[in-house]
């Protein structure tokens, strides 16, 4: 019975680690295609940066945002 187990666990892992691999070709290939600088204007101050760090600062704000106020992700079932 513990090889069935081991056997359950081994496939889990080995179709994350192809998901994981999948998301890091796209990653890699949205990337490159978003390669062009894109500015930002706020409040006068002016920031050009490629538009996949623009993609990620949001992301990373979002998770922040996320993060200090839990309560937006709905209620907890008691």
């Amino acid at each position: 019975m513990s090889g069935s187990t081991h056997e359950k666990t081994g496939g889990s892992f080995a179709a994350k680690a192809i998901i994981a691999g999948i998301l890091v070709v796209l990653a890699v290939i949205f990337a490159i295609l978003n390669s062009g600088s894109t500015t930002l204007n706020l409040f006068g101050l002016q920031l050009t940066l490629p538009g996949w760090i623009w993609l990620i600062a949001l992301l990373l704000i979002g998770f922040i945002v996320g993060s200090l106020f839990p309560w937006f992700s709905g209620r907890k079932k008691s």
